[in-house]
């Protein structure tokens, strides 16, 4: 019994032994096959890619800034209806480009001009009863001077008793009447020359209240959309406004760049070289009349100066008002829309330079391929801090002198040998240069 125990024992040692060994066999022979499968079979070339290279170089590139911007009108008149009463007509279309002293509106006229000739009757009438005053004036003056010789005439009399007391005291009052009569006309006249006055007032205003129903342009401009129309009351608590009329030519761009940019900002300004350019970027446009529009082609653009900084950084973005002045005698700019300022604020200097092409993305960093001396490549980190037109400027990861490659990028990988047709067209004679790049021109067709 203990015997066949033991043998069994022995016998599972041997079978274990005997599987560990043919799973090492069988994973050495799966290894070979493997290794043998990456090694190119024989009689089949190796792929090599065509691209195009390019040396970095340096150049003196204008130091561009790009800023988004809003535009705005100078000048933006809200169109007010001053007097109360209903909106007779529209006689300028909403959206049209009007004149200043053009006619908007008409708002009946009917109780302001009754209170014109209202004013004017009581104006007619004032000016009479000054008239009339004056007359009574003269009469009472004449009636004092009789008062008064009379009473200097007689007073002498008196004491010799060839007048008596009780018909000299009637002379006295005759002439106290006469004088009092003299000042109630003077008062009369007064009275008669301000209400002359009060009339002549009410009838300016009367007149004003009167222009006012007549709604004319403040500008030369663009209406925009009407918020009253025929048959409304206007000039009544919140209808005053009837519409708003915008300056198109000259406009406004306001941008906030950062502060930082201040000192190349104020230096250019001093030296009068601060020009600006505008661009409604994506926008459509339509060259030609019956074209369809093409989006984001011929965007319209516009040259302009800056004309004010404003006297203060922003506390909460650390930023600073700006704005550029430029013509618009097209008013394809309208106020509110979003555009790109443009500003050039010197030369860089000796810039390193590689073109766009050659320039990749990876995350968040980007590379371009450099070309060994072994026609291998390998990616390399650059910083960009600007872009001038096809090329970007480069402040560190390579150096003047490095060939990068231009086209093709995106079908190459870390450590690839590459066919180079800018070398072998650079090379090769003037007579075998097309036909040597017609191979390059189709593969990289044929990625695209």
């Amino acid at each position: 019994m203990m015997m066949t125990t033991h043998m069994t024992n022995d016998t599972r040692r041997a079978y274990a032994r005997m599987t560990l060994t043919a799973i090492t066999v069988s994973l050495a022979v799966s290894l070979a096959t493997l290794s043998a499968c990456e090694r190119p079979k024989p009689g089949l070339p190796v792929i090599v890619p065509t691209v195009t290279t390019a040396l970095v170089v340096t150049r003196d590139i204008p130091m561009t800034r790009n800023f988004p911007a809003t535009l705005t009108s100078p000048e933006m008149v809200d169109i007010n209806a001053r007097v109360t009463g209903w909106l007779l007509s529209q006689s300028t279309p909403d959206g049209a480009t009007v004149k200043k002293g053009q006619l908007l509106y008409s708002i009946d006229p009917s109780q302001y001009a009754i209170t014109l000739d209202s004013a004017n009757a009581q104006l007619a009438q004032s000016s009479a009863q000054v008239e009339v005053g004056q007359a009574q004036l003269e009469s009472a003056l004449a009636q004092q001077v009789y008062a008064q010789a009379t009473f200097d005439r007689n007073k002498p009399l008196v004491a010799t008793g060839a007048v008596s007391k009780e018909t000299f005291d009637g002379y006295t009052a005759n002439l106290a009447e006469a004088i009092a009569s003299v000042e109630q006309a003077r008062a009369n006249i007064q009275l008669y020359q301000a209400n002359e006055l009060a009339a002549k007032a009410t009838i300016a205003t009367a007149q004003l209240n009167l222009s006012y129903c007549t709604v004319k342009s403040p500008l030369d401009g663009i209406m925009g959309a009407s918020k009253f129309f025929e048959g409304s009351l206007v000039g009544d608590g919140g209808k005053q406004t009837l519409n708003t009329v915008v300056q198109m030519d000259p406009m406004w761009a306001s941008f906030s760049p950062s502060a930082n940019f201040l000192p190349g900002f104020l230096v250019n300004q001093a030296a009068g070289s601060l020009g600006a350019k505008v661009t409604l970027t994506g926008a459509s446009a339509a060259p030609v009349a019956g074209v369809p529009l093409s989006l984001g082609r011929n965007s319209p653009s516009a040259e302009g100066r800056l004309v004010m900084v404003d006297n203060e950084v922003s506390e909460t973005s650390d930023t600073i008002l700006m704005r550029v002045e430029f013509p618009n005698p097209t008013s394809v700019f309208r106020p509110g829309a979003y555009v790109t300022v443009t500003v050039e604020l010197g030369v860089e200097r000796g810039a390193t330079v590689v073109p766009v092409s050659a320039v990749f993305a990876r995350q968040t960093e980007m590379f371009v391929w450099k070309v060994n001396a072994d026609d291998t490549v390998e990616s390399v980190v650059v910083n960009v801090i600007s872009a001038h037109e096809k090329d970007l400027v480069i402040s560190s990861g390579i150096t003047p002198g490095t060939r990068i490659v231009t086209e093709g990028v995106a079908k190459l990988r870390a450590g690839m040998k590459v066919n180079d047709v800018t070398a072998t067209a650079t090379s090769t004679p003037a007579a075998s240069t097309p036909a040597a790049s017609t191979p390059a021109t189709s593969t990289t067709n044929g990625k695209n």
